[in-house]
């Protein structure tokens, strides 16, 4: 197996999982913080941070796939390049780092309007859920040109 293959197999999950966690981290302390604040919406806050880490996970999981298809490459028979492997590693991190960022201020900014205004808590997470659906299509679109360049 070429040395590229590797190299971006591994910077395809290990640049994807860098961002997650921290990200992850990011929005399970807002809920944490949230939970001191208003300690009776603890539930409520649990719920909006199950649904922010699930949704933030998937870029981990959309690496995690590029990573397996890249290390699948058999270089004596594909056609795919070991420069095709770099540029489907950078689609899949770059596609998840703008969805990444955007889906943990997504969730940090629902708790905080739900701390501000708790009576509007189900249209919040409504729209919240909506928010997030339309930012994590960023991130398939990143999955999807990664599959189109590994052939």
């Amino acid at each position: 197996m070429e040395p590229l293959y590797i190299l971006w197999a591994g910077l395809a999950i290990g640049l994807a999982g860098l961002g997650v966690g921290i990200w992850e981290g990011m929005v399970a302390k807002k809920s944490l913080e949230s939970m001191g604040k208003n300690p009776e919406m603890s539930n409520y806050f649990l719920v909006l941070t199950i649904l922010g880490i699930a949704l933030v996970e998937s870029a981990a999981i959309y690496g995690l796939i590029i990573a397996f298809q890249i290390l699948g490459l058999d270089p004596a028979t594909t056609t795919v390049s070991a420069w095709a492997a770099v540029a489907a590693g950078c689609a899949i991190w770059f596609a998840w780092l703008g969805a990444g960022i955007g889906e943990g201020m997504l969730v940090s900014g629902a708790m905080d309007a739900t701390l501000r205004n708790p009576e509007n808590k189900t249209k919040i997470m409504t729209f919240m859920i909506l928010f997030l659906a339309l930012v994590e299509s960023v991130a398939i679109y990143g999955l999807i040109i990664a599959f189109q360049l590994l052939g």
